[in-house]
């Protein structure tokens, strides 16, 4: 008797158990899909548009604080940029309390001269510190901020927000911060009462950390 083989059923072209065979791909998109894939891709570009064009609150454009410049310079002509070990540079200070001085008027005692910025958070916890410096040792020492790259109505409201007292001028176009030696905030620079510049940090400091310094240069009797 001859043996008939059973005839095995044709599997559909897209079932996965026949390799080999090639399945549909993708699936037709009708009207409710359409109008899925342009919303999405209208708030994709929405999404990158806002990114693009906003603010942080807290950040001042660069280009807005240099239009505060009032036209004179604020660092002497031909400064070189002060390392430890040379004069200070007489800089002015347009103070924000609407007055105006010079670094000089507080030689006689050591100075530490910091400088900082409203987007700059160690500098806004360091300020506190810098404070206690400046009230601790009852004028023997000076404490002198300078503002940089800030709007005026930025630097006197972080003033306002850390509550200190000690006279803080702007560098909004950051001479002064160039012409001590700045790439980096929060800084601080120490300088003697004769007014040479012997110490320079670039991080935040506490008060004890500026006061060991202080010691450590022999600027406190």
């Amino acid at each position: 008797m001859t043996r008939t083989d059973e005839t095995t059923a044709e599997q559909p072209a897209d079932d996965p158990a026949q390799p080999g065979r090639r399945r549909r791909s993708g699936l037709p998109i009708g009207p409710l899909g359409l109008f899925l894939a342009t919303a999405i891709a209208l708030a994709a570009a929405g999404l990158v548009l806002w990114i693009g064009t906003r603010s942080d609150s807290d950040a001042i454009p660069v280009e807005k604080a240099l239009e505060q410049i009032d036209g004179g310079s604020l660092v002497p002509a031909g400064t070189d940029p002060a390392t430890v070990g040379s004069p200070a540079p007489d800089v002015r200070l347009n103070l924000l309390d609407g007055t105006t001085t010079r670094l000089s008027a507080f030689q006689g005692r050591p100075v530490v001269l910091n400088f900082w910025s409203s987007t700059c958070a160690p500098c806004l916890k360091e300020m506190p510190d810098l404070e206690r410096v400046w009230t601790s040792h009852s004028g023997q020492v000076a404490v002198v901020g300078v503002d940089v790259t800030d709007t005026e109505a930025a630097g006197r409201e972080m003033v306002e927000q850390t509550g200190v007292t000690y006279p803080n001028g702007r560098d909004p176009g950051a001479d002064i911060f160039a012409a001590f030696g700045g790439t980096a905030l929060p800084r601080t620079v120490f300088i003697d009462a004769k007014g040479t510049v012997v110490e320079a940090h670039n991080g935040a400091l506490t008060s004890d950390e500026v006061d060991g310094i202080l010691r450590d240069r022999g600027l406190l009797g």
